[in-house]
């Protein structure tokens, strides 16, 4: 199978005239229902008519996936496939939207064509260049199409999912007001919420966030404890916010304080449990495979092997009373250059599905578990992060850990 037209573009320069006027008709094109966490991603499938064709051209189909980052960024990258191939399209879906948890939501030519408009002109805005290969999709950047009020409504809604609990709600407002993207403030308000209620406020991570009920009748008041991460480091925010028919009616700070690096270790700790096998078998042909089992997780090659997350199919974890961001983690797998495979979760329940799947797949008779753990607080991370070598070994040393 020939990969040489599956392409990787990031950074670049701006859109050049070539290509633009080639005549394309759209076949299909969908938007992840993820505006709310921060991020897009905008799929497009257009034809060439043949009578439009250039003769030094080998394809008619040009498949386009933009990532889109809805803050500070714009368009961070882009992708394509520039013939049909199922299998190829459908690796490039679960590397673009693995790590999502949305659902795929059909757009009309116009609104596909204004939001990636939209989101190009944040790239201008702050100075950001749009992905390379620029020639290749300059022709859908030829100007934001018209939308009307209710059309323009209408399609945040579509991109945003069901809110429908008060849970939701307060995460994704607070998580967007946070990070100072506004538009979704406005449109889950009944009122203007002042932009200014953080001090010093610059664009943060809500790592945690606590939600208590504090008025049970009249008003619905909710008083939330959010820890953020931004460039000055750890934050928290006491909040507190009124909501009426499913909107955010009022919002005000109680206190705001910063924290230290351990504090926040300590605010954001949670169990998390392990499970360490010897492979039996070669480790690169593990890897391969468990590259194509996992092609839709998050995949980081490092020094000592390489590290697999595999994220939940849903953002169902935004649906909580005690919102923390790494919640939609199903599964960690590293697999080192020694020959370990090493597998984590953040709970019991989740730890046992990953091994019971992972001793149905073909490494199943090929494994020997030698260690189960439950730690106060993540460390197969760090692991990762290091030179690799024996789990168990590196265990014993980072907590004088002796054998019984």
């Amino acid at each position: 199978m020939d990969r040489s037209n599956l392409r990787v573009i990031v950074g670049g320069a701006g859109p050049e005239a070539s290509g633009a006027g080639r005549r394309k008709n759209l076949v299909r094109a969908y938007v992840t229902d993820t505006r709310l966490m921060g991020v897009l991603v905008l799929y497009m499938q257009w034809k060439t008519p043949v009578e439009n064709y250039i003769l030094t051209e080998k394809n008619e189909t040009l498949h386009q996936f933009f990532y889109i980052e809805t803050t500070e960024a714009g368009i961070e990258s882009y992708r394509s496939l520039t013939f049909d191939d199922e299998e190829m399209l459908e690796d490039m879906e679960q590397i673009m939207l693995g790590g999502l948890g949305g659902m795929r939501v059909p757009l009309t030519e116009n609104e596909a064509l204004y939001l990636l408009n939209m989101y190009a002109d944040l790239n201008k805005r702050y100075g950001n260049p749009l992905p390379d290969n620029t020639e290749e999709y300059a022709f859908v950047l030829n100007g934001k199409p018209t939308l009307t009020e209710a059309e323009e409504d209408r399609l945040f809604k579509m991109t945003c999912g069901g809110v429908e609990t008060v849970n939701q709600l307060v995460n994704y407002f607070l998580m967007r007001y946070f990070a100072c993207d506004f538009d979704p403030i406005d449109r889950l308000s009944t009122t203007e919420i002042p932009k200014d209620l953080v001090k010093n406020n610059g664009s943060a991570v809500l790592c945690l966030n606590t939600i208590e009920k504090i008025e049970e009748d009249g008003q619905g008041s909710y008083l939330c404890e959010s820890v953020l991460e931004d460039d000055r480091g750890y934050r928290i925010v006491v909040s507190e916010l009124v909501i009426e028919g499913m909107k955010v009616s009022s919002m005000s700070i109680i206190s705001e304080f910063s924290i230290s690096s351990p504090e926040a270790a300590m605010k954001l700790s949670r169990p998390e449990f392990v499970t360490v096998f010897d492979l039996d078998g070669d480790v690169d042909a593990t890897t391969i495979y468990l590259d194509l089992k996992y092609r839709g997780s998050l995949q980081n090659e490092t020094q000592g092997g390489k590290l697999y997350v595999k994220f939940a199919a849903d953002n169902s974890h935004v649906n909580s009373r005690v919102y923390r961001l790494n919640d939609d983690v199903e599964e960690i797998l590293y697999i080192t250059s020694e020959g370990q495979l090493i597998i984590g979760a953040y709970s019991l329940s989740r730890i046992q599905k990953t091994e019971l799947k992972i001793y149905r797949t073909r490494l199943g008779k090929f494994l020997t578990e030698i260690g189960k753990f439950e730690f106060k607080e993540p460390i197969l991370y760090d692991y990762t992060l290091g030179e690799g070598g024996d789990f168990l070994s590196y265990i014993k040393e980072i907590m004088n850990y002796e054998d019984d």
